[in-house]
């Protein structure tokens, strides 16, 4: 009936049949591997909305109820959530497993919901998409003197993954990095990487965000790198 569907439907056989619109895919962002805790809210390929909250070891007490508040000022509930990007680590050790563990939760109540986990690197290394640089690496702290670290270039408008990652000595990194080489990365707090040919991105850039966690997750779910709730696990820079 009305006007809309009349317009909306489709003569075949003699019959009319309505085709719905399709709905928007509502993709959201967890983003619990450093400090600083955040969530991100896509509709289709547009980032919507960002959240960030100073969460130090208190993500447990934020990131369900900033998750609920957000679903609602977007007026949106969890059950239209279709897409879910969690921050897989390296990273806090706390903060990882309270991120998984609620993207772990809502993937096994909600069915139709797909989960994506995204390496904390490759979201570090989005910060850089407006520097210029020709080798860039993303160096986080392994502890006891040595890095974790990835290299990535430049293909076309994406950042992709070139070498790592690995863990090893800042001096073993160096000797192996190309350069010229931008360095990116919480790590750099606590490691010398100063040398010929390397230079060290601004300071509010090194920590991973729940903007770059969403671009990656949904650049890894274009490509069908999702997981099934129960084999989503957070790396560390160790066993």
């Amino acid at each position: 009936g009305g006007p809309l569907r009349r317009s909306q439907a489709i003569a075949r056989g003699g019959r009319l049949s309505y085709n719905p619109p399709m709905r928007e895919m509502i993709s959201i962002a967890i983003e619990t591997s450093c400090r600083v805790g955040g969530l991100a809210l896509g509709r289709g390929d547009r980032l919507a909305r960002t959240v960030t909250f100073d969460a130090s070891s208190r993500h447990a007490t934020h990131l369900v109820g900033r998750l609920r508040d957000l679903l609602r000022d977007e007026g949106l509930t969890v059950d239209d959530l279709g897409q879910a990007y969690v921050a897989a680590g390296p990273g806090s050790f706390t903060g990882l497993r309270v991120g998984i563990t609620v993207a772990r939760t809502m993937g096994q109540l909600l069915p139709s919901l797909r989960l994506v986990g995204v390496p904390t690197t490759l979201a570090v290394a989005q910060n850089a998409r407006a520097l210029a640089w020709e080798h860039l690496a993303v160096v986080l702290d392994a502890r006891e003197g040595l890095i974790y670290a990835e290299r990535f270039v430049r293909r076309g408008e994406e950042i992709a993954p070139a070498a790592g990652p690995e863990v090893l000595t800042p001096a073993e990194f160096l000797a192996a990095a190309p350069r010229p080489l931008l360095a990116i990365g919480e790590g750099l707090g606590y490691r010398d990487l100063r040398a010929d040919g390397v230079a060290l991105a601004p300071q509010d850039l090194w920590l991973p965000t729940p903007e770059g966690v969403w671009r990656v997750g949904r650049r890894l779910a274009a490509a069908g790198g999702f997981v099934d709730f129960n084999h989503l696990l957070p790396t560390y820079t160790r066993p």
